[in-house]
């Protein structure tokens, strides 16, 4: 029930309430005590007398010493009580403290962690933005080589057919040079026969 009224303050003020309560009742038990120690003392001076009124004194300090011999046991039970409360009030504490201390190093570990997720998540966007643009330049690249290449193409093309129609033109002028000689020879040669028959008919003459 004290636990239960005390439940919602501060450790320390519950502490310091059970601390009172022993304080309390050693206090009690060492007045029980000495009051019992005198009674002890009265019943040894009246142990030698036999008189009705000594007995009955007797008596009743018995009866006294008894209830406060009773009354100091149930005191060292709630003592014991108390102490046992005051130890697991102190393991709770402990246990609370080292709880505390796991929370906050959890704490302390989820916020590294969500400062390395951040960080991870920056550097991944950052690695995928370059990546990003850096397959934009390639294929912008490849673009512009597929371009040139049939640019080159083209080019290549029209060369070999501008060399092609050079080389018919060459032949063309090679046969054409070769007719020309062949008939300028065929018409040295004619000539020259015809001369050699003239010079015969002039001797013959």
């Amino acid at each position: 029930a004290e636990m239960k009224q005390f439940a919602k303050s501060d450790t320390s003020v519950l502490k310091q309430h059970y601390e009172t309560k022993l304080h309390e009742m050693e206090q009690e038990k060492r007045a029980f005590q000495k009051e019992i120690e005198d009674l002890r003392h009265a019943l040894a001076k009246l142990s030698s007398s036999t008189d009705e009124c000594s007995h009955k004194m007797k008596d009743n300090y018995l009866q006294k010493l008894s209830m406060l011999e009773n009354q100091v046991s149930q005191l060292k039970k709630k003592q014991d009580a108390h102490q046992q409360l005051l130890r697991q009030k102190q393991k709770s504490d402990d246990a609370a403290m080292r709880l505390q201390g796991e929370i906050q190093r959890i704490k302390s570990q989820k916020v590294q962690l969500q400062q390395k997720i951040k960080q991870e998540s920056e550097q991944f966007r950052s690695w995928k933005a370059a990546r990003e643009k850096e397959v934009l330049q390639l294929k912008k690249e490849g673009r512009r080589n597929e371009y040139e290449m049939h640019k080159l193409l083209a080019l290549n093309q029209k060369q070999k057919m501008v060399l092609q129609r050079k080389t018919e033109e060459a032949t063309m002028a090679t046969k054409r040079l070769k007719d020309l000689l062949e008939a300028k020879k065929s018409t040295r040669d004619a000539h020259g026969n015809r001369s050699i028959r003239d010079s015969g008919l002039d001797a013959n003459d």
